[in-house]
Formats: structure tokens, sequence, C-alpha cells
């Protein structure tokens, strides 16, 4: 029995937070002491086991400045002298590297990312492998992420995916859906999840399918410039932004398919949790994507940014019940590989040969 500590930047809404949330009840399960440590202090969107400790440093603190946060985290490890110490997100695993160093703590960082996509300049690459090389372990989302650390790095690597959190009768219950005329996407609204190239694709889509409509699920700062874009497209009364929401699983059910059109992603939990409720989805050949769908057999992959070929895989699937069904049936026996029970206990297996 044990204490580990796990940082990430906050609990929002957000794969990397989802993930946390739910590995905190299996961390709790095996481990005596559990503290998450949040670096900032945002409003929670999930909830996490109360058996662990909770805490936010941006509060505890009373500042975002990163210099004192740092020297906070760094006396706060000195103090509980944990057994381990787990970070999600690159920004927050370089801080947890830089203010433990000479510590002696085990530390297993995780990035949820891909970090060519993120690092725009060689430097910042350069960089975030010499931070990285003081983490005894790098736990990444997919091979396609593993191939971003080489050399020295390549055998602190492990690859452990996201885990799907739905119950077990939700797995396939797409394809028992009566289906309408609709489209969904479930993604924060950001630019990089690229819903300015879904709505011009789903326009050109349009012309030949116009009964049809699309929801986007999620919020954020693009809201604004979106809805304008559907007004100037000439689809807001097609188009609606239903927000952030709790059952978003049953709300897609019976939709014709899911489109997730991101600039870069680590691993997209609304990617595999539509695959599993047996909806086919197009998504483009990011991190995730690519290392899980066969393109035409268990989903649709498209290139970043491609609009005409967005909307072509839109029209293939709309026209195409029986190529849409198998797709769909094909998609949801990812569950055996990703279901929470046993991504859980791979992340226990691989945490414990740190622990001391």
């Amino acid at each position: 029995m044990s204490k580990i500590i796990l940082s990430f930047s906050a609990l929002s809404q957000g794969g990397a937070g989802r993930v946390c949330a739910n590995l905190s009840y299996a961390l709790c399960n095996h481990y005596e002491s559990v503290i998450l440590v949040a670096w900032n202090n945002r409003p929670l969107f999930y909830e996490t086991d109360q058996r662990a400790r909770l805490l936010s440093i941006e509060k505890e603190v009373g500042s975002k400045n990163d210099m004192k946060r740092l020297r906070w985290f760094r006396n706060f490890v000195k103090q509980e002298k944990p057994d381990l110490i787990l970070s999600f997100m690159e920004p927050y695993n370089l801080r947890v590297l830089l203010s433990t160093i000479g510590l002696g703590i085990p530390t297993v960082v995780s990035e949820r990312n891909e970090p060519h996509a993120v690092n725009k300049y060689w430097l910042m690459d350069q960089f975030e492998k010499l931070v990285y090389g003081l983490a005894d372990g790098i736990v990444v989302q997919t091979p396609t992420i593993q191939k971003f650390f080489d050399g020295r790095l390549a055998s602190k690597t492990h690859v452990l995916y996201n885990p799907v959190d739905l119950p077990k009768d939700m797995i396939g219950k797409a394809l028992n859906t009566p289906k309408k005329k609709r489209i969904v996407s479930v993604a924060r609204l950001i630019p990089q999840k690229k819903h300015d190239v879904l709505l011009r694709a789903f326009a050109k889509f349009c012309e030949s399918h116009p009964n049809y409509t699309l929801a986007i699920y999620g919020e954020g700062p693009s809201r604004g410039n979106l809805l304008q874009l559907a007004m100037s497209l000439g689809i807001a009364d097609k188009v609606s932004l239903p927000g952030n929401i709790k059952n978003v699983h049953e709300a897609i059910l019976d939709a014709n398919m899911m489109c997730l059109v991101s600039s870069r992603e680590g691993m997209s939990n609304a990617m595999i949790e539509a695959m599993c409720l047996g909806l086919p989805c197009i998504c483009t050949k990011v991190s995730g994507a690519v290392d899980l769908i066969s393109d035409g057999k268990n989903g649709m992959l498209v290139d970043v940014g491609d609009m005409d070929g967005l909307a072509e895989k839109m029209k293939l699937l709309a026209d195409d019940a029986s190529l849409s069904y198998s797709i769909g049936h094909e998609s949801f026996g990812l569950f055996n590989i990703l279901n929470k029970t046993k991504i859980n206990d791979e992340w226990i297996s691989y945490l414990n040969q740190y622990v001391k």
C-alpha cells in the first residue's frame, strides 16, 4: 500500500480530464493514499473517487504565477513524500519534472497529444525531449505518438490506450436505434477541432442531401465564429450547437454518422466511444484514428483539412445503408480492447513497477 500523486491541468471538459477522473477510482482501489493535484482552479466537470484528496495549486498559491506554483509543488512533494508521481499533459509534465529535480521520487509522465503538432518549433521539441529524460516512464496513447520519442527515450515509452467508459448495454446500441437524417460531432469548440472544415463540408454535402442536419456537441470560444460561418454558408437552420450535455451518448444514437476532423489528437475519447456505440465515424488522419481505424472497414479516414474528401465520405455513408451498418457493426468490437476495466488494470500493472 503506497501513496501516489496524480498531477493534471484541471478536471474540466476534455479527454485528459476524463481519463484522470476515471483513473482516480482504480488508483484508490490499489493505493493507500491518492492525492489529485490540479495546476489550475477550474470548475469540476468530471467526478472523482471520494477517497482521493483533491487540491488546486492555483487556489493554494492564490496565483497563476508559474514560479510560485513550481515552488509550492516542490515543497508539497517534499512534505508528502509520495512513492510515485503520475503527471498528465505536456505543459504540466514539464513543470512536474523540473520542480522535482533531485528529490528522488519516481515519476511517470503521460503525453496526451501529438508532440510534433503541438510543438511548432524544433527547439521546443528538443527541450521537451531533454526534460522528459528526467522521467522514469513515459506513457503515450498510441503507437503514432510513441514514434516521437526516439533515441534514449524510446525505451522509456509505453502505450496505454484511452479507456471506454460505457455501460455494456450501450455497446453496439446505435445499430438498433432508428436513424434520423443527422450528422453529429462531439468536441470542444476550439480551432484545433477544425469545425470550420466540418461546416464547409456539410454545406457541400447539403447540396445533394438537403434534408440532413448537423449537431456539434461541446462548448468553447469558437461558438460565435461557427454560428456566423453557418449563417454565411446558408446552413444556419440545419446546424445546432447544443453545448455540453451529460447524456451525449444517448443523444447521438439516432445519427447516421459521427464526424471528427481535428488537426491533431492524442486519442479522441469521442471517437472511440462513438465507435463502441456502433456509430459509423469519419475521422481525420491523426493519432488514434490512424491507429484504430481501418479505412472503409470499421470507420473512414480523410486528410486533415480535406473538405471535399469529407463531403464525399458523408455522401457515401448517407447513400449506402449497407456500408454504414457494416462499418458500425465492425467498429463496436473495439470495446473488447478498450473497456475501462481492462485499461485500468494495465495502468496499475504498469505503475506498480515504479512504486518503491
